[in-house]
């Protein structure tokens, strides 16, 4: 399947409304193709959207590293205590235990 019929079956779905059911009667590839290039695509929009990471400036001197390193911390606590406190009045462990499995 190549990009142009990948887009006509996107835009079939979008703007009217088939299922995947339909596009894959009307275009005779197997349902499971059409899924897996909808997730694709659904990736790469989420992708775009994301700014990325880098586009946050740092400082250059050692001074404000080091700052921010502190501030960085003194976050990471508070999310710890705040965690320690929810837990207690829930009566719930909430932080998740290593090598747990998935239900």
């Amino acid at each position: 399947m190549n990009r142009k019929q990948e887009l006509q079956i996107l835009e079939d779905m979008l703007h009217h409304g088939l299922s995947s059911r339909k596009l894959a009667v009307k275009y005779g590839i197997p349902r499971s193709s059409i899924y897996r290039m909808i997730k694709r695509q659904e990736n790469q929009s989420k992708q775009e959207q994301v700014p990325a990471r880098e586009d946050i400036p740092m400082p250059d001197d050692i001074a404000a590293l080091k700052e921010e390193l502190r501030k960085a911390r003194l976050k990471i606590e508070l999310q710890d205590i705040m965690i320690d406190l929810a837990s207690k009045e829930l009566g719930v462990d909430i932080r998740k235990k290593s090598g747990t499995r998935r239900s």
